[in-house]
């Protein structure tokens, strides 16, 4: 079974809203503008791209679990995960298994002052510091660790509960035992795919509101990518 990655850049234009149920826009109607307009793109994205894969017309109703991870309420649909940075938009949707994905804005903050640097483990910092743009390096670690914290739900994953180990191509969680991530910095865009169990093929669209969806990669386990910044992390057996 196949993972899909969809990307979306927001412009001034307005959404087209027909696939949105009326207590999305209700909802949507209570936050401030920018989270609103935030809000109402992802509901859009999700919406099309549901009807895209599987002929839904209408976004089906959402839910928002005790761990604070948004689901669609019916069994049997797809997991999906939900991502922003800048006018970036994201959505990863799986049919079987869990999603979880994560977008950053590159350069935001220097290596030393990411957020989420202070989860890194020993080895993780080490490795940022041997690459030769140790801000990039921090700021893929981050948004790797933060796909795998989204696909499990979980408040918080510090050192003591997941690692990556890059040089190698493995992590190891001790909240999700099977995970596979990929992971790829574009411009000044990084993202990363967390799936559990193991990704079989991640297929990332690129969606156009006058165009729609556009196949832009596929990414295989086995498959050698060109890219000099993709990365896939693959699960370590749990420790003894």
């Amino acid at each position: 079974m196949a993972c899909h990655f969809a990307r979306w850049t927001i412009t001034e234009s307005e959404p087209d809203i027909h696939r949105l149920p009326a207590e999305v826009l209700t909802f949507a109607n209570t936050l401030s503008p920018k989270p609103a307009r935030r809000f109402i793109h992802g509901r859009v994205l999700l919406a099309e791209l549901m009807f895209y894969l599987y002929g839904i017309a209408r976004l089906p109703q959402i839910i928002i679990q005790p761990s604070g991870r948004p689901s669609f309420s019916a069994s049997g649909l797809p997991d999906f995960s939900l991502a922003y940075a800048g006018n970036q938009l994201g959505v990863m949707l799986s049919g079987e298994g869990k999603a979880g994905l994560d977008l950053e804005i590159l350069h935001a903050l220097g290596a030393s002052h990411h957020p989420r640097r202070s989860a890194f483990t020993v080895a993780e910092k080490n490795w940022v510091t041997l690459q030769s743009d140790p801000e990039e390096s921090a700021s893929q670690l981050g948004c790797i660790r933060q796909s795998v914290h989204k696909l499990s739900g979980q408040s918080e994953f510090t050192a003591d509960t997941l690692s990556l180990h890059p040089s190698s191509g493995r992590l190891r969680s001790s909240v999700t035992s099977d995970v596979q991530v990929m992971s790829d910095i574009e411009g000044p865009i990084v993202w990363s795919c967390a799936h559990s169990p193991a990704i079989q093929r991640l297929i990332c669209w690129c969606y156009d509101p006058d165009e729609g969806f556009i196949r832009t990669a596929t990414f295989s386990p086995q498959q050698q990518v060109d890219s000099l910044h993709f990365m896939k992390l693959t699960s370590l057996p749990p420790a003894k």
